[in-house]
């Protein structure tokens, strides 16, 4: 066994450890909980429910992956999140390759593998049953592609058609993954101005060769209009983008635009300030300048969206961004490198160019780990952004006293019949109640969603139903418990921190029996 080997093992082997080991430590999260109990519809009913997530206004692919894996494991989290797991061991890959393609030696290589493995927007989001890993690992290979399709030699461009496929196939199959996919399309144009021999003639071959690519994406993602639902596909843009004219005619960009700042604070915190810092030097560098400026077109083109138009914005939207800036902070750290240390340079600028790179590297792995090791061992800990706590950790969205409101109801069920009543219809409650118990026996068990939030009553046809079972529950957070309950009825609850709403199980019993 060879030296490179041996490291690249030795690297899939330390990855699979932090991803793997207490992958569902942090409660499901109210997104998730819907991606897996669309997989498993469309597992029970394949016919009605294989393209449903058009209907939320979602591109299939990702809930199609989810599929095969629900079977492979017993825990339908770990199921789902073992994916993303995969996703990002290819994402390590993948990223190497692209390193590799733009001059990164095998040490550059090595380095982009371990920050992929380690940084915490990559970490978060290769544990999390999401769309937006496998959204940036299309687009990954689609920067692959298109940079594989400028390369010239003998001063002439050489086109494999096999690229132009390769990369509209990517294309496409990041739109099928999440819409947000096509706004990497803007900067693909600018990649001909990566080689150093820039000439009008060849240039012209590459664009159009990046111009069927980008045709091919369209046509795949334009299939899904086989399915009657695609005209749902953009029903709910308006939940997370205001309309154009809105922002260019109405003012609108006076209410996007002062959110930026909080954007940013998503990049510091999550890819680090040694890589921000070593991302943006390469506009310094000779030898990487067209390299920046190409990467730098694509975060504009992707962030520029989200910046201007955005009416809810999270940290995972920006994910793919983490690959660009990866990519840069590895080749500007090469260039650095072999300025200070492989060129005659006196004995004091090489102890001054090795402190500083200590400090840096040190900065990104000390603050990579204050995320990975409260991952394994206090999810409470995890240093999030303040809207990122808030959904994973504080408000109704998060998955907190899921698992143990399962266990109740799956030990109560093993004594006698229970129905349980959630709040809302689908998301946390009572999806992320479904998912454990999916392709199990029901007889005793019946879990339906009230479609109010806040609770203020029982809906008649939950009431109508449960009335055949010997015990009814009412699961609701308790922020949005508006029913007149008595205190004693009250079995458990399981509170979030910094201060966050409780998830509290009712016994409802008798007023579900009472009820005319």
């Amino acid at each position: 066994m060879n030296k490179k080997t041996v490291i690249l093992a030795s690297l899939v082997i330390f990855y699979f450890v932090i991803h793997l080991w207490q992958l569902t430590l942090l409660p499901v999260f109210a997104d998730e909980s819907i991606y897996i109990r669309w997989a498993q519809l469309a597992i029970d009913n394949w016919s009605q429910y294989l393209f449903f997530p058009l209907n939320d206004g979602k591109t299939p692919l990702f809930i199609w992956t989810l599929i095969p894996f629900q079977f492979i494991f017993s825990d339908q989290l770990f199921a789902a999140r073992f994916v993303s797991v995969l996703v990002g061991l290819l994402q390590l890959f993948m990223t190497k390759a692209i390193v590799k393609e733009l001059g990164g030696r095998t040490k550059a290589q090595w380095l982009s593998v371990f920050l992929v493995s380690i940084l915490p927007f990559w970490y978060m989001y290769h544990r999390f049953a999401l769309m937006d890993a496998m959204m940036c690992l299309c687009i990954s290979m689609v920067i692959f592609g298109s940079i594989k399709m400028i390369q010239f030699k003998k001063n002439d461009v050489v086109i494999a058609p096999i690229w132009i496929a390769i990369t509209g196939i990517a294309l496409g199959l990041g739109i099928w993954t999440k819409l947000p996919a096509v706004f990497v399309i803007p900067a693909l144009p600018f990649f001909v101005f990566l080689p150093s021999k820039w000439v009008k003639t060849t240039a012209l071959k590459q664009l159009i060769a990046i111009g069927l690519s980008i045709f091919l994406g369209l046509v795949i993602f334009l299939s899904l209009k086989i399915s009657p639902s695609f005209a749902q596909l953009f029903r709910r843009s308006s939940d997370f983008a205001f309309p154009i004219g809105e922002v260019l005619f109405q003012g609108k960009w006076r209410q996007t635009l002062p959110s930026i700042p909080t954007y940013l604070l998503y990049f510091f915190s999550y890819l680090t300030w040694p890589v921000i810092f070593l991302s943006f030097a390469g506009v310094f560098s000779k030898k990487n300048r067209r390299v920046t400026f190409v990467f730098l077109t694509v975060i504009a083109s992707f962030s520029g969206f989200f910046f201007l138009f955005g009416r809810v914005v999270y940290s995972r939207y920006f994910l793919p961004l983490a690959l660009p800036f990866t990519v840069l902070t590895v080749l500007n750290a090469q260039v650095l490198f072999d300025k200070y240390f492989t060129q005659q340079q006196s004995v004091s600028k090489k102890i001054i160019a090795a402190t500083v790179t200590t400090f840096l590297f040190g900065s990104i792995v000390s603050q990579s780990f204050q995320t990975i090791l409260p991952s394994l061992m206090d999810s409470n800990a995890v240093p999030y952004v303040s809207s990122d706590r808030e959904q994973y950790l504080t408000t109704w969205s998060s998955g907190i006293g899921i698992s143990e409101t399962v266990s109740y109801i799956h030990q109560q069920s093993l004594k006698q019949s229970i129905a349980v009543a959630t709040e809302g219809r689908f998301g946390t409650l009572p999806d992320g109640l479904l998912l454990y118990f999916h392709r199990r026996d029901l007889n005793q068990i019946y879990i339906e969603g009230t479609a109010q939030y806040p609770v203020r009553s029982l809906p008649d046809f939950f009431i109508k139903r449960a009335k055949l079972f010997d015990q009814s529950i009412l699961v609701v957070n308790s922020d949005r418990m508006q029913m007149q309950l008595n205190s004693s009825k009250l079995i458990s609850e399981y509170c979030r921190a910094f201060n966050g709403s409780c998830l509290q199980i009712w016994d409802i019993t008798q007023e579900v029996k009472a009820a005319p």
